[in-house]
């Protein structure tokens, strides 16, 4: 049998209507009390309010003090910027919780807004401080190592770390004091816009589920639309309040939550215009990447170029390696019809040479043994280390991968060599297959290496000059030195490089020719 909580919608709580009838993923995600919660969907689902709300929620919920008979709790809202949480998080706050009713905030960082409602018949007291705090690096989880908390909202956590998740697990639960009683309840609370499936986020709500008394509990809000296949189209979709956009056709999802208090035709309407994988994130609340600036390879295509590839033990294996600090390897093979393919990915992060380099010889041992290898390289890497007088390549040797620089390091060239498989149909297929078990690499290729976009005047749209350098860069370089070294610039420029380089073994045994096949 339900409780009576169970059956009823929170209603008139610290003078505030909060009605999520509605809502019933966001009623049964604020009903719960996992030690940390997430709700993930669309934009204008009402997540926020509702995750605003819940702090009013549960202050009203803290058992009294023994002592003063007030209800003590403290919160703290984290955003990945302070300029994102002015304009968006505390926006939202301020609509439920203006000042000229529940007290002035103090603006000077760390903002905060201290609540204090007096005492009113039978009902206690109740003293609640909330902390806004901007933590959008792993090292800035610091900032709560003095923090004394009953309870934590992340807004928008697909843009933070996880780390900042990790650091806030030990700093609620300890407020109020056990002199004041204790927390009645303690925990964490999240939403956000949906992600890529390789973000922790949804490695945690999908792949490796925490249960258990202090259990992960993840929502997923219903989209706001839904795409309708042209085989169950009306005679005439527009007159019956469908829309075709990003190549498709929408209506408004029977099932969306929070329609009531958004404007008429609010998710029609933001169709307009955007990409596929926008609609898919931000209107239909898939998981999915969507990406920012212009993409280094436009020509990438994920549906086309991604999917089921098999490595050939009878054709050399070709690495590319990125050097530096976050070293990353793409290990691909040129087929005999002209067509690459990309097997596997190394992707690295703060690890020396050495160590990288025994990583890569014991992956391609493992899963290519025998095979003849390939390696290329940044010429960077010629450079002797101000330390040990070796280069890069030098290092590499003495593991036994006889690694080589590629042509050149110039970002055009290796752009556009990684750039002219895609370009080109083999036997009516794209000239680049990767695995779909690249991840990182596909996501950098659909744009998560990218130019940044300029901010310059109206009506104008241009980018910058050379690409953003993150965390899917060094995968990219890696993919772009795979395609240069193995002979994509040689096949582009039709200029035979030195015949004693090491470029021309790579030169798979077939008459294809990139020009004559197009």
């Amino acid at each position: 049998m339900k409780s009576k909580a169970e059956k009823t919608v929170p209603g008139d709580i610290g003078g505030l209507n909060l009605d999520f009838s509605t809502s019933p993923v966001i009623w049964k995600f604020l009903r719960s009390n996992n030690f940390v919660r997430g709700v993930v969907g669309p934009v204008g689902s009402g997540k926020s309010y509702a995750c605003a709300a819940e702090i009013m929620m549960r202050a009203v919920r803290q058992k009294p003090s023994p002592i003063d008979g007030i209800k003590y709790s403290r919160f703290v809202i984290v955003r990945n910027s302070y300029p994102e949480l002015k304009t968006t998080t505390i926006k939202t706050w301020q609509e439920i919780f203006p000042e000229n009713v529940f007290g002035p905030m103090h603006w000077t960082p760390p903002i905060s807004h201290h609540i204090r409602l007096p005492s009113r018949g039978d009902a206690h007291g109740i003293d609640c401080e909330v902390i806004f705090l901007a933590l959008d690096q792993p090292k800035d989880v610091r900032k709560l190592l003095s923090l004394e908390l009953t309870g934590a909202w992340v807004n928008e956590a697909r843009e933070l770390p996880k780390a900042v998740i990790d650091g806030l697990t030990h700093r609620v639960g300890r407020y109020p004091t056990k002199r004041d009683g204790g927390p009645t309840w303690y925990g964490i609370w999240m939403d956000t816009n949906p992600m890529d499936d390789d973000h922790w986020w949804f490695r945690l709500a999908k792949k490796e589920k925490l249960t258990g008394k202090f259990g992960w509990k993840f929502f997923e809000q219903p989209g706001g639309v839904v795409e309708v296949p042209p085989d169950v189209l009306p005679e005439n979709p527009e007159a019956n309040d469908h829309i075709f956009a990003s190549g498709r056709w929408w209506k408004l999802n029977p099932l969306a939550e929070n329609i009531n208090n958004l404007p008429s035709g609010y998710y029609m309407q933001m169709l307009g215009g955007k990409n596929l994988d926008w609609v898919r994130c931000y209107a239909e609340g898939k998981y999915t990447y969507v990406q920012e600036g212009k993409p280094v390879w436009h020509e990438y295509d994920d549906m086309l170029m991604s999917g089921d590839v098999e490595y050939d033990p009878n054709l050399p294996i070709q690495i590319g390696l990125d050097f530096g600090l976050t070293p990353a390897a793409v290990i691909g093979q040129r087929l005999n019809n002209g067509r690459w393919i990309v097997l596997h990915e190394i992707v690295t992060f703060d690890m020396g040479l050495e160590r990288f380099g025994n990583q890569l010889l014991a992956e391609l041992n493992g899963k290519f043994p025998k095979a003849q290898l390939m390696v290329w390289g940044d010429p960077a890497g010629l450079a002797r280390d101000a330390i040990y007088e070796v280069t890069a390549f030098d290092h590499l040797k003495t593991l036994g991968l006889n690694a080589q620089p590629t042509h050149s390091n110039k970002f055009m060239v290796r752009r556009e060599a990684a750039a002219a498989p895609m370009l080109r149909l083999v036997e009516g297929k794209p000239g680049l297959i990767i695995s779909r078990e690249c991840k990182l690499l596909r996501k950098s290729l659909a744009g998560g290496y990218h130019f940044k976009r300029l901010a310059i005047g109206a009506g104008q749209e241009r980018f910058k000059d050379s690409p953003n350098k993150n965390e899917h860069s060094h995968i990219g370089d890696a993919f772009g030195y795979l395609l240069l070294g193995g002979g994509e610039h040689k096949r582009m420029t039709r200029s035979g490089l030195n015949k004693n380089t090491f470029i021309a073994q790579t030169v798979a045994n077939t008459d294809f020719d990139v020009f004559t096949s197009l």
